[in-house]
């Protein structure tokens, strides 16, 4: 009787094994990135940052409305 450790492990085994072999087997990428990815690379990046500060600056004037005025 099998137990559900060995089918894990032997799962994960083969995945392992597959990655290995894909890693194994590359090729060349012939691929191209204009000069115009780096800066959508960039406004993405500025863009996650200033929502971020939003959501920060929303959670803690919530979180301070939460508490009651101060007196």
């Amino acid at each position: 009787m099998r137990n559900e450790h060995s089918d894990r492990f032997s799962a994960s085994r083969i995945l392992f094994l597959l990655v290995l072999i894909s890693f194994g087997t590359e090729r060349a990428a012939n691929a191209y990135a204009d000069p115009g990815s780096g800066m959508l690379i960039w406004q993405m990046l500025l863009a996650a940052i200033a929502g971020g500060l939003f959501y920060v600056r929303r959670f803690t004037s919530w979180f301070k409305n939460r508490k009651g005025p101060r007196e």
